[in-house]
């Protein structure tokens, strides 16, 4: 009698890269750089009320590199956040439903080795 091969087990990630420049964004996005740069000012106004972390943004020297997740919640978002009245009704930010929605996740593959 033949003994079964033993089931292969690994993690398979499927996910984009977080970060952008901001032609990267504009090109993804098909808008305009300078859409990109007014829209990255409103985003470092949100980082200073609370509503994403130190790293939505980064900034060093030339280089400006973009969290997507934050820029698709803030373009999502933006009007409401715009007005004072409807910002008390945005839901928290959410990066994993995002995230889910991107399709960028972990899944577990099962395979026969044999």
């Amino acid at each position: 009698m033949k003994t079964p091969e033993p089931e292969m087990i690994y993690t398979e990630s499927i996910r984009g890269y977080p970060y952008m420049p901001k032609d990267k964004i504009a090109q993804e996005f098909s808008i305009s750089k300078a859409t990109v740069q007014s829209r990255v000012k409103e985003i470092e106004e949100q980082i200073k009320e609370g509503r994403y972390n130190e790293y939505a943004i980064i900034r060093d020297g030339k280089i400006l590199l973009v969290n997507v997740l934050v820029f698709i919640d803030y373009m999502e978002y933006r009007r409401r956040l715009m007005d004072s009245n409807a910002r008390k009704y945005v839901p928290e930010f959410e990066p994993e439903k995002i995230v889910h929605i991107l399709g960028w996740n972990n899944r577990i593959i099962r395979e026969d080795a044999g």
